[in-house]
């Protein structure tokens, strides 16, 4: 985990009856108000020094937290995540674009057990690492979007799926899911809506120093992409992504989530516009942060927590500053996993925590 703990969700607004300030009684400037404020901050922080023991000894006995909830895994340039929901059991949705990689935070989580991969769209950055997946794990499906763009991603798929004898299935808007705790509606794609996955030039967030704002500048703006397309920005692929609207139930209520895949603003608005409720504790930023991003969205969801799945010094200038400020505007703590590394949220819906670790410090 990172060496500053785990960030915890901020509690409720004090209520009316609260009283506020630091609670003390009396006059601060009487010797008995000073010996007790003295007192009081002395008792605060033994109580600091016993957490941050208590977390510190944590590192080293266990990861991931006994009751996570969902990770985001530290793969590079891609998305792979998972949902806890079981012992040693867990939903994966993508699997980022190295198959080790995939592997290993499986590993880390210690998760044995696969009920569904959902592969979003096929873009190698989200399938590539689908045989990691596979690797000494019980997969029982393997569900997809529904364009099947770009065929060899497709194929791909396909042929891993056929040799390991695991099922596949397509998502489709309207679908709801549950295994254990966690339960989901698919959101999109919506094949009444097929038009909107393939707009001719989606809106941007761009600022004057963004490598997208310059070129456009000079009038030579052209989408960025991986060879076999991975990084595209304003494509077909990337808005037909799956989005999953997820609830966790805990002991004290639900905890929230909306997985986005790489959908952009044309997607992004028909999903508020068909589901105005997109409220959720946590949001995984579309697109690893590109500059394709419909402000309104944010704002609907207005997270708690932002994880943006991302690579370090990748090409694309993925998460550009707009959008990563965009996520902490809305009212998220914002994580990424090219500085964080691994993150995962655990915990309750009162009492919702995220804790990091990067690859440097697992074993």
């Amino acid at each position: 985990m990172n060496e500053q703990g785990p960030w915890i969700s901020p509690g409720p607004e004090p209520g009316p009856g609260s009283r506020g300030g630091d609670g003390l009684r009396g006059d601060p400037n009487r010797s008995g108000g000073r010996k007790a404020a003295g007192a009081a901050l002395l008792i605060l922080l033994l109580i600091c020094i016993a957490a941050a023991l208590l977390f510190i000894r944590s590192q080293t006995v266990a990861w991931p937290p006994p009751d996570w909830i969902f990770a985001a895994c530290d793969v590079g340039q891609g998305d792979a995540l998972a949902l806890a929901v079981g012992p040693a059991e867990a939903v994966v949705i993508d699997t980022g674009p190295d198959p080790a990689k995939a592997d290993h935070c499986l590993t880390l989580l210690g998760v044995r057990k696969v009920p569904l991969l959902v592969l979003t769209h096929f873009h190698a950055d989200h399938i590539d690492g689908v045989p990691g997946v596979l690797k000494g794990r019980a997969v029982a499906e393997i569900e997809t979007t529904n364009d099947r763009d770009p065929p060899k991603g497709a194929s791909e798929v396909a042929a891993w799926a056929s040799a390991a004898s695991v099922p596949t299935s397509v998502a489709a808007a309207g679908e709801h899911r549950r295994f254990g705790p966690v339960s989901w509606d698919v959101l999109w794609p919506d094949p009444a809506a097929e038009s909107l996955t393939t707009p001719p030039t989606p809106p941007t967030l761009p600022t004057p120093s963004d490598p997208v704002h310059k070129s456009r500048r000079r009038g030579r703006h052209q989408p960025r992409a991986s060879p076999r397309g991975g990084g595209e920005e304003g494509s077909g692929p990337n808005n037909s992504s799956v989005v999953l609207q997820v609830t966790v139930a805990t002991r004290d209520g639900p905890v929230r989530l909306l997985l986005t895949g790489d959908v952009e603003p044309p997607s992004q608005a028909a999903i508020l516009a068909a589901h105005p409720d997109l409220a959720a504790d946590v949001l995984k930023v579309p697109h690893h942060g590109s500059a394709h991003q419909d402000p309104d969205l944010f704002a609907a969801v207005h997270p708690r927590v932002a994880v943006i799945s991302v690579g370090k010094g990748n090409t694309y200038g993925h998460p550009v500053p707009r959008t990563v400020a965009l996520a902490s505007g809305a009212g998220a703590r914002v994580f990424r996993t090219d500085d964080d590394g691994q993150v995962v949220v655990f915990g309750t819906a009162a009492r919702l925590r995220v804790a990091t670790r990067r690859q440097d410090s697992m074993p």
